[in-house]
């Protein structure tokens, strides 16, 4: 009797969970008139593009599909076309149940700002991947000098990485430079000494060397006894004193 019943009240739950699939759950709509374009910008702190951003390139590449039947455009193809754009990191397009489409896209977070040897200007982030068309002021550090497209996506990408996701590196380094040999020079807000970094090698221990210099040498002896601080070598930081004249 028991089993019976069991076996009755399986049966009906199975029966009851499809017929709830059949018709609790709407599917999409598979015709009908597109209603809108509704686009959600995804951790858009810098705010380098924005939603009517958005509209415009697709309207731009010709795939606006408002007023159109949800059946006569791809999805894939506007995704496409927004994943092209160098300040698109990544974007999902689908259509709704309602019959909008809907549009995720999460922008590039730019970490540096670049001009490179032929002084073209751009921005990487922090993937090392080149952003182009960021139209507006950034508080970024600068880099400059004998740059190019693998430096900047290289040993620049490490360095900024590392200032951009430190608080205090990233209010302390202003300005960048590589020389023709690949030696790099940084420029401080706080302080009137130029920083030696040297080769871009050892990255990350430079900046812990420097780091512990700052902290317990700089805040005991000042922050403008030194013209130049060398952290080129290792396990050597070697200061230049200003010249009193």
């Amino acid at each position: 009797m028991f089993r019976k019943i069991a076996k009755y009240l399986v049966v009906s739950i199975i029966v009851g969970y499809a017929v709830f699939t059949f018709i609790g759950i709407p599917s999409l709509e598979k015709s009908g008139e597109c209603k809108d374009v509704i686009v959600s910008m995804l951790d858009n702190e810098l705010n380098i593009i924005n939603a009517d951003d958005i509209h415009d390139i697709i309207e731009r590449e010709g795939l606006d599909p408002t007023g159109k039947d949800l059946e006569e455009f791809n999805c894939q193809d506007i995704e496409d076309a927004l994943k092209a754009i160098s300040l698109i990191d990544d974007c999902q397009v689908y259509k709704s149940v309602k019959g909008h489409l809907i549009v995720n896209a999460r922008s590039k977070r730019p970490v540096l700002k670049i001009y490179d040897e032929n002084n073209k200007q751009y921005h990487i982030d922090s993937k090392g991947d080149i952003i182009h068309g960021i139209e507006k002021a950034l508080y970024l550090p600068v880099a400059s000098g004998y740059i190019n497209d693998s430096i900047a996506s290289n040993e620049l990408r490490e360095i900024a990485g590392i200032i951009d996701s430190d608080k205090f590196w990233k209010s302390q380094i202003e300005q960048i430079y590589i020389d023709q040999n690949g030696k790099i020079t940084m420029i401080p807000r706080v302080g009137s000494q130029v920083i030696e970094f040297g080769a871009a090698k050892d990255i990350e221990s430079k900046f812990d060397k420097l780091y512990t210099f700052y902290k317990e040498g700089m805040n005991n002896i000042g922050w403008n006894k030194y013209s130049k601080i060398n952290i080129e070598f290792s396990d050597k930081v070697i200061c230049t004193k200003k010249d009193k004249r």
